[in-house]
């Protein structure tokens, strides 16, 4: 369990790292450019963001939990990586001019040409990235993201500043893409093979297609509403949707990024060592929830002057969109390890299943709401998420012998301080308006309450993030 704790630390001060100076690039960004400019930028963005699920075709998860992995493994992964990941750079500068005719923005193919260029770099930063983790070795991890994120802000803002609009945000990106290929060459690890092999791809194909196809349809969840919506409506719409999906992400994935990549490791290593995955798979999930869930909540009830605070007036109209979408990622965050847990037992079709299913649940609820709405869209997330819900709770019960009724009472506890949660920060809007133009009384109110608030939750449950709290402040002598 130390090591788990010290990978976690790890991990989280990465990956937290860079997402408070993501949330400063954000808010900068915000107030620097308009809807109709982030809006075009997110279009391509979240066309890219898709296909580059395929550029490793799940040769991270591989490499992590292979039970033996040998210098031949890693030159077949690395070479199956090339292929891969090379040929989808090339596909996306072949369909650069025709997405760009597909939207009528023309501007989008050059965006394209741009971030392109990471996928040729690819290869050398996620092998080594993926060998770190297996080793659960976050340290060179932490310095290389520190550095590579703080070039690609201050590239992103001077270039938005001398009037690149968009392409600034392209360039940002590829600046951090070039860098972390630059620092992982110096920092490899030790059994990190730079000679490419072609021979025994089909072992790791095998487990990355499925892999890789699952993975591109989670992510597809965040950006296919960009695509629909750029394609039905306006950019300054994608823009809005984007940034009240954009919020609650943030929020979620700031709380879960630490231990997320942790979870494969640890659960892989649960299952080598013949422990029950079960139980390990519930313990994680209920802690998990025990900090995510109840932060959703309240941010659900408090999106307007959250919105305002994060982008500016100028998005208030993303503050509705984002209450319901922080309800969708309290239902999601339940199952957040499932994949993680079903590679681990190896059903990585099951995992693809799952996905699928999922997906086209959404994307038919997305293109039937859209004449009524944005909100309503986001409204289609919550039934979404509650479906996924009962999916994958019955594919877990079938797969993993996970009890159904254990697990939910497991969660009871954390349903009681988030519930808790939300009804002192709807006693706190009576007396601070969430509406007011001084949109930061009410958030410097609830934030020097809530967390105390939610530890008096934990305790009077006897959550066992409680008991992990008070243990971590005992090691350290507080």
């Amino acid at each position: 369990m130390g090591g788990i704790r010290q990978a976690i630390i790890y991990s989280s001060a990465a990956r937290y790292t860079m997402k408070l100076m993501g949330l400063v690039s954000t808010m900068l960004i915000s107030r620097l450019l308009t809807p109709e400019e982030i809006g075009t930028f997110a279009i391509a963005s979240a066309i890219v963001m898709v296909m580059s699920e395929f550029r490793m075709l799940g040769a991270g998860g591989y490499l992590i939990r292979e039970k033996v992995l040998n210098p031949d493994k890693v030159r077949s992964v690395l070479g199956l990586t090339l292929i891969i990941s090379w040929s989808v750079g090339v596909l996306i500068l072949a369909a650069a001019w025709p997405a760009g005719r597909f939207y009528d923005l023309p501007d989008l193919a050059w965006i394209f040409v741009i971030l392109s260029g990471s996928f040729f770099l690819a290869p050398y930063i996620s092998i080594p990235s993926s060998l770190y983790s297996r080793s659960m070795d976050f340290r060179v991890q932490f310095k290389i993201r520190f550095v590579s994120t703080l070039l690609g802000f201050f590239s992103t803002i001077g270039l938005i500043l001398l009037g690149f609009s968009y392409f600034a945000l392209a360039f940002g990106q590829s600046i951090m893409a070039v860098s972390q290929f630059l620092m992982f060459l110096r920092e490899r690890p030790e059994n990190m093979e730079m000679r490419p092999s072609f021979r025994g791809l089909k072992a790791v194909a095998s487990f990355g297609v499925f892999n890789s196809l699952a993975n591109l349809l989670r992510r597809a969840t965040l950006t296919v509403p960009d695509m629909v919506i750029g394609k039905m409506g306006t950019t300054a719409q994608v823009g809005m949707f984007s940034r009240g999906l954009g919020f609650v992400t943030f929020v979620s994935q700031t709380l879960t990024m630490g231990v997320v990549a942790v979870a494969l490791p640890y659960l892989s290593n649960t299952r080598r060592s013949g422990g029950d995955l079960a139980a390990a798979y519930t313990r994680a999930s209920v802690m998990m929830g025990g900090l995510v869930v109840p932060v959703l909540g309240v941010a659900s009830l408090m999106s307007l002057p959250a919105i305002r605070l994060f982008f500016g007036p100028q998005w208030d109209a993303a503050a509705p969109l984002a209450a319901w979408l922080a309800v969708w990622g309290m239902i999601r965050v339940v199952h957040n390890f499932a994949n993680d847990v079903l590679m681990a037992s190896e059903r990585e079709r099951v995992m693809l299943l799952k996905e699928v299913i999922a997906f086209a649940f959404l994307l038919t609820g997305i293109i039937l709401a859209y004449p009524h709405g944005l909100e309503s869209i986001a409204r289609v997330f919550v039934l979404a998420g509650a479906f996924e819900w009962l999916l994958v709770t019955w594919l877990l019960w079938r797969v993993i012998g996970l009890s159904p009724v254990r697990f939910v009472c497991a969660w009871w506890g954390t349903a009681l301080v988030t519930a808790l949660c939300m009804l002192v920060t709807w006693a706190l809007e009576r007396l601070f308006p969430f509406d007011s133009p001084d949109y930061w009384k009410p958030i410097v109110v609830v934030a020097l309450t809530m967390p105390w608030v939610w530890l008096v939750g934990l305790k009077l449950v006897g959550h066992p993030l409680f008991t992990e709290i008070v243990s971590l402040l005992r090691r350290r002598g507080l």
